[in-house]
This record gives structure tokens, sequence and C-alpha cells, in this order.
């Protein structure tokens, strides 16, 4: 290349990348969105499944609220039990101090895990999910793991808002710890469960109390207060839609007008200084993805011991769906955790 194409090259690549600093809010063209590529062929099936999100108004009273989450609650029933009697998974409905829960097992059980119990706060945008509905990705990793799992079936708003989902797992947690060591016990959740895996961590330290052998926070909603950089860059792509509407209007349910920039409403303002190792899984076109990343850098830079594992074409929370769907990703993500936990559980 002449010198003189070279100077124009350079000042026209000087231009662009200043112009693209200098905008701060940018309109983007209507374009296709081919299928990933590098993906296993039974996901990409998955992914061309998928139906686009539909626009659902937010409820404005409370009896609009239950009746949304009644028909939510029971469709996602119908699909947890399609998946947990697909590889024999069973539960039973257990009180655990003074909490509900369910004691779900796996068909098998792992002699690493023999006797040993974890703990699952299901997702739901702390309004949906309770139930039969939350079980899903206890369902996933008792089976994936071959672990019993202790899903904590907290109370929601719009009847219970914050701080009653937290009060409840801080108190299952407590019971548990009685007859279970808390080096031996994983807390995990994803959604809305990934922020009160987060959340319930901090109020133990909070409360002086032992904290959680290791960490999985699924695709963590982890700000609450602000709208991070993948709401907007990613709306269209993920069935989850999109926050304005019901999911902010969920986020305003549950928080009943406390502070969300709280620590533990939104965990990413939260001055760690110690943790334990956490695992966050998220992907490419997840909506929650820079909530996830923003969690993570968190945690590095106090220093704690964290994996990110991002998954190429997935949207909210798709390894989880390994419990209905057969593609090798989801069991990819079960190894991740497998042995993040396998390093870090005492």
């Amino acid at each position: 290349m002449k010198a003189k194409a070279v100077g124009t090259f350079i000042t026209a690549l000087a231009l662009s990348i200043s112009a693209s600093i200098a905008s701060a809010n940018t309109a983007l063209s209507e374009r296709l969105i081919p299928n990933p590529v590098g993906v296993s062929e039974e996901f990409a099936k998955f992914v061309e499944s998928k139906q686009p999100a539909k626009s659902v108004s937010s409820p404005q009273t409370t009896e609009e609220w239950i009746a949304l989450q009644t028909q939510f609650d029971a469709a996602m029933s119908e699909v947890t039990r399609l998946g947990m009697k697909k590889h024999g998974v069973t539960f039973e409905k257990k009180s655990i101090g003074g909490v509900d829960t369910f004691l779900v097992m796996p068909k098998n059980v792992s002699p690493e895990f023999e006797g040993v119990r974890f703990v699952h706060i299901h997702g739901g945008a702390f309004v949906f999910g309770g139930g039969e509905a939350g079980l899903g990705e206890a369902a996933w990793i008792a089976n994936g793991l071959g672990v019993e799992v202790i899903s904590i079936d907290y109370r929601q708003p719009p009847l219970h808002p914050y701080p009653a989902a937290l009060e409840d797992t801080v108190a299952v947690w407590k019971e548990l710890i009685k007859t279970q060591s808390p080096n031996a016990t994983a807390l995990f959740g994803s959604s809305a469960g990934g922020n009160l895996t987060l959340t319930t961590t901090l109020k133990l330290q909070q409360q002086g109390l032992p904290t959680p052998g290791v960490l999985f926070a699924g695709t963590p909603a982890t700000d609450l207060k602000y709208t991070s950089d993948t709401w907007h860059t990613l709306q269209g792509l993920d069935p989850l839609g999109a926050r304005e509407g019901v999911i902010d209007g969920t986020f305003a349910l549950y928080s009943n007008g406390a502070d969300l920039a709280h620590p533990l409403m939104s965990p990413v303002y939260a001055e760690i200084k110690d943790f334990p190792p956490t695992i966050f899984i998220s992907g490419t076109r997840d909506l929650l993805l820079s909530d996830t990343v923003r969690m993570h850098r968190v945690l590095r830079t106090a220093n704690i011991e964290t994996d990110l594992h991002i998954y190429d074409g997935q949207s909210h929370g798709d390894y989880v769906r390994g419990l209905n769907y057969d593609f090798p990703e989801s069991d990819d993500a079960l190894r991740e955790i497998r042995m993040f936990f396998d390093k870090h559980l005492n």
C-alpha cells in the first residue's frame, strides 16, 4: 500500500473511532439476525423454535397482578413437570425454618453428594415462579449433578414485597446449617433467583452468619435501578422481551418503595471485601448479560474467586432448558458448575 493510501486509511480509521466514542445514543436500523454459528445442531433447532416476546401491558391492580401470576405459574408448572418426569426427578413439600420449600430429589445421588443438600432460589422477576413453577432449575441441577436440592418457595409480591423473600431465604439457610456444614453447601439461582442468591449472601454477612461454600448466579438481575447496556442492545433477540412494561412493574412491586440502589436490592452496588467463590453464566443474546458482566467485575475487583461463562447465541436462562430439551450446551454448563463446585466445596 502506498504511503498516501496508508495515510488516508489511518485518517478514516481515526475519524471512525472518534465518532464512535462521541456517539452516546445510537439509532440502529432494522436487521435480520441469522441463527448463531458455532453452536450445536440441537441448540440451533431450539433457537429456531423460539417465539418472539409478546407485548403484555403491566398490571395496574393487585388483582390483575395475581391473575397474571396465576396464569404464568400454571403454564410453567406444566413445563416443569414434563422435564422432571423425563429425568425421573421427584419432589416433596417441606417446611424449613417456618418457610415453604420443596425437597427435589434426583433419580440417582452422586457418591460425592451423599447426605448433602444444595439450596435453590427460583427466578421469575421476583413475582412469578412460585410453587412447582419454580422447580425447573432445581431439577436441572439435581439431575445434572446428582444432588438433593432444597428449593425455597419464598413469599412474593404483590402480597409480600421486599424484604419478605430475603427473610425466607435467610431463615431456611439458618435452619439448614444446624445439620449441614455451610462450607459443603452451594446456594444458587438464576435471574431474580441470581439476584436473591447474591443478596441473601450479603444479608448473611450483615448478620454475621456463615455464608455458603460456593455460589452459582445464573444471568442475575443485579441492577434494578438502571437499565444496563444489553437491555437496550439485545432487545428483540431475547424472548424475555423488554425491561419496560411488566418487568419494570415487577421491580417496582418487589421493592415497594425501597431504594433500588440499595445493595440488598441491586447487589452490583455492594462494597464487597469478602465473598464466596461464585460462578456466573449468561449468553450473547441475554438481556441480562450486562448485569451479569458488571457483577462479575465487582467480584473480580475485590479479588474474589469467580468464573464467568458466556454461551454463544443463548438468551435469558437458555442453559436451564436442558431439563426439557437435549442440547450439549446445557450439559456443558452443568460440567462447568460441577467443576467449580468440586473445586470450592469442602
